[in-house]
């Protein structure tokens, strides 16, 4: 079975300036040899990640089949969404671990990383996203959230506020999504950037 791991401020930063020295007590802490981040930018390119790989990928999605390499994916206020696959025969074969914001709903960077996954022999999909930013206080300009809420309705929400979470579940009806319900906004506990420009990023982690 999977195991995941959502991080808070009480583990510190692992953003790429201020939290590398976190980033390497992460994989001592999980005991595993291969622990892969992102330079994520905010698009939907889905990377395929081997067992021996170092690389910081540029992308905003990785999927891997091998067993004891963690997948990580940082976020203060946009959905980290991890995901795992099972085989025809009810085993675990795939997972993935996927940043999605805003642009990220938009350009289908979900979409890719379940497809991904499809092409690795994964029938039944599953996902947790941990938190982020709710619906009761990611407010847009008016501008923005017409923008997003014709193309993802499940969006709209309240005086221009979106619901990304709604438009997610919605893109990806063929994963059995679920939501820890924890806003970073709100819990002081979590990186926020809309808290006064907070710098400082949490992570999801995804591990066969």
């Amino acid at each position: 079975m999977a195991r995941l791991l959502f991080t808070g401020k009480s583990s510190g930063t692992f953003d790429p300036i201020s939290g590398l020295s976190n980033r390497e007590d992460l994989a001592k802490t999980l005991s595993l040899s291969t622990t892969v981040f992102m330079k994520q930018v905010h698009g939907n390119l889905v990377e395929i990640v081997d067992n021996n790989s170092t690389e910081i990928f540029e992308a905003d999605g990785l999927v891997t089949s091998f067993k004891g390499t963690a997948l990580v994916v940082q976020t203060a206020d946009c959905l980290p969404l991890l995901i795992s696959g099972l085989s025809a025969d009810g085993s675990e074969i795939a997972i993935a671990a996927v940043h999605v914001g805003r642009k990220g709903l938009i350009n289908g960077v979900a979409l890719n990383a379940v497809a991904a996954m499809q092409k690795l022999g994964a029938k039944k999909i599953t996902g947790v996203v941990g938190p982020h930013i709710c619906h009761r206080c990611y407010e847009v300009d008016e501008q923005l959230f017409n923008e997003v809420t014709a193309l993802h309705p499940q969006t709209k929400s309240a005086d221009r506020r979106l619901n990304l979470f709604a438009g997610l579940a919605a893109q990806i009806p063929q994963v059995s999504l679920r939501n820890l319900n924890i806003c970073t906004l709100e819990n002081p506990r979590y990186f926020s950037f809309r808290r006064g420009g907070e710098s400082g990023r949490q992570v999801g982690v995804i591990c066969l």
